[in-house]
């Protein structure tokens, strides 16, 4: 069973875009595929200043456990109104910084 701590939310569209958040707490991450699915982008936390190798840990919904870098995560606030941004206008929050992977 997943924690109350973590969270995993997806928002797919008819025209094939999606957007994953994975939660931890007060912290979490995006991730943007557009509709081919070919390409896929993550969130950037652009004030972070830690060890470029940190991780913070994350658990899925089929209880999976997972890493990522701590240079990702942002405020759990602006990952739901990055969701809600994506939901309702349909395509990538622009006052999200992102990379390509």
């Amino acid at each position: 069973m997943v924690s109350k701590q973590f969270k995993e939310l997806w928002v797919e569209l008819p025209n094939g875009q999606s957007m994953c958040a994975l939660l931890n707490g007060d912290l979490g991450w995006l991730m943007h595929c557009d509709r081919t699915g070919d390409v896929s982008y993550h969130s950037i936390a652009p004030d972070f200043s830690g060890p470029a190798d940190r991780q913070i840990d994350y658990c899925l919904n089929n209880g999976q456990h997972d890493s990522y870098p701590a240079a990702w995560a942002l405020p759990s606030s602006g990952i739901y109104r990055a969701i809600d941004y994506f939901e309702h206008e349909q395509q990538r929050p622009p006052f999200i910084e992102w990379s390509d992977d």
